[in-house]
Formats: C-alpha cells, structure tokens, sequence
C-alpha cells in the first residue's frame, strides 16, 4: 500500500525537478564551444543540483511506497515546467499541449483511483 507520504514526496520531488530543468535551460543558454570550462556556470550546477535532489525526494517515497503507483506522478513535471515555460520563458501553449497536459492529469488520476 501506498502512503499519503509516499505521494507528497514524488509531487515535491517533480516540482523540484521542474525548477532544475528550467535551470538546465537558463544554463545552457551560456554555454559556448569556445571555453572549456563554461559547463561550470551557476544556473547549470543549480540545475544539475536540483534534479539530483528530486531524485534524493523520488528515492525516499520508493521506501514508503509502489513503484506502479509511485512512477506515474512523476509525468507531473510535464505539468509543471509547461506551466514554469509560460511563465518564465515565455513560451506560448497551443490547443494540444493544453490537451496533452490534460491527458496527463486524467492518466494519474485513474491510477491514483486504481490503488
């Protein structure tokens, strides 16, 4: 059985995974084939640091949790960096990433009832 705790894990840790994906973004935004070392920039290492913390979160909810229940959320952090690209990238969404979206929130839905 899954606990509650289990699945606010996996939700902080999507979230956070979607903060060091826009990070990713902003990072490799700097980088640039002529410096060896421009990999090393803040936003990139924030980043990297983000995901692996995500990970840190997901691998805790697996101890408290099923994987089939469990692995599914994380399509939520198509979600959220949908929502964090509108936001802080200004990006625009269209009718079938709207859709798209919403096809993600009816598919962890039914899961989440199916447990």
């Amino acid at each position: 059985m899954t606990s509650l705790f289990a699945v606010a894990l996996v939700l902080f840790a999507t979230v956070i995974g979607a903060f060091g994906a826009l990070f990713l973004k902003f990072g490799a935004a700097k980088l640039t084939r002529s410096d060896k070392w421009t990999f090393i920039n803040k936003r990139l290492l924030l980043g990297v640091f983000l995901y692996g913390l995500s990970s840190i979160f997901f691998l805790a909810a697996l101890k408290n949790g099923e994987l089939s229940v469990l692995y599914p959320l994380t399509s939520l952090s198509y979600v959220w960096i949908s929502l964090l690209s509108i936001k802080m990238l200004n990006e625009k969404m269209n009718f079938f990433k709207w859709l798209g979206i919403a096809a993600i929130l009816i598919g962890v839905s039914l899961i989440g009832f199916g447990s």
